[in-house]
């Protein structure tokens, strides 16, 4: 099979996607993987070519070095390019499947998939944000992104816990984290839901409310809402927690069944399955 991936230029979208067409590649597909700036000089594995696509993946119809691969017999994308990989595949009469990164198939969050054709593919080490901070000592860590930082400070003041604000690393800090304080966002959650950290959720829109309240009945959080709690309330939650047994090892569970579910060749066997074409190392 000929498989055209399209990603995003960038390295949230890009890195998971190749790894998944690295996989497809050492098992005998011919991979087209286009992208754009700054990410098509990657090196990419045996079967895997990567191309530039300019300014649109529209445009590469048009290109003499994407039509001497031959004919496409499937276009994977990643969720922000579906839209042009829908219009790619529907001319050329071939499926579409969308990769995705935040949670594997079986857990509906809301928003999360508007595509039937779906994959999930596990983001890896390559190209992964190291945050090169590390805990002080061995005291606790709360890791923060989104809620206002006012009632942490009243919270947490003269408390033993360590607060870490996100920064551009966003949540390379998870590794080190004993809860994870978040506004519910699913990038956030699903993050938190593959480091096997549990949530103290603070959602402000319908949607983040609607992510929370999954999380709650996963079982591996807590809602709450930080302008009506003092901060011993909020502290205790935390404290709750990093402490409870059964929510940390619901949270350790799911951890290890999304890194089994989003592994290339797991997902590589879910788009080829999905596709109904063996691989041609299999074929020949």
């Amino acid at each position: 099979m000929h498989l055209l991936f399209l990603s995003r230029p960038d390295r949230g979208h890009l890195y998971p996607t190749l790894r998944l067409a690295e996989e497809l590649g050492r098992r005998g597909h011919q991979v087209t993987f286009a992208s754009g700036d700054p990410y098509v000089d990657e090196s990419a594995g045996p079967g895997v070519r990567i191309l530039r696509f300019g300014r649109s993946e529209r445009e590469l119809p048009d290109m003499p070095v994407f039509r001497a691969r031959g004919r496409v017999d499937a276009v994977v994308a990643d969720p922000r390019t579906a839209g042009a990989a829908t219009e790619l595949g529907g001319g050329w009469g071939v499926p579409v499947v969308v990769a995705g990164t935040n949670l594997p198939a079986g857990y509906d969050w809301p928003g999360d998939r508007s595509h039937s054709a779906y994959v999930f593919a596990l983001p890896g080490p390559r190209g992964a944000v190291h945050d090169p901070w590390r805990p002080g000592g061995r005291r606790p860590v709360l890791l923060v992104d989104g809620p206002p930082i006012g009632p942490l400070v009243r919270a947490f003041g003269d408390s033993e816990w360590q607060v870490v604000v996100g920064d551009s690393t966003r949540f390379a800090g998870l590794p080190h984290a004993d809860v994870f304080l978040t506004d519910g966002r699913l990038p956030a959650v699903s993050a938190a839901l593959r480091a096997g950290v549990p949530m103290l959720l603070a959602p402000k829109s319908a949607e983040e409310t609607a992510n929370a309240e999954q999380v709650v009945a996963l079982g591996i959080g807590r809602l709450a809402v930080l302008e009506e709690l003092l901060g011993e309330q909020l502290r205790q939650r935390v404290e709750w927690l990093r402490t409870d047994e059964p929510t940390l090892a619901t949270a350790r569970r799911l951890a290890t069944v999304i890194d089994a579910a989003g592994a290339p060749d797991t997902a590589a066997d879910h788009l080829e399955d999905h596709l109904g074409k063996p691989p041609l190392a299999q074929a020949a």
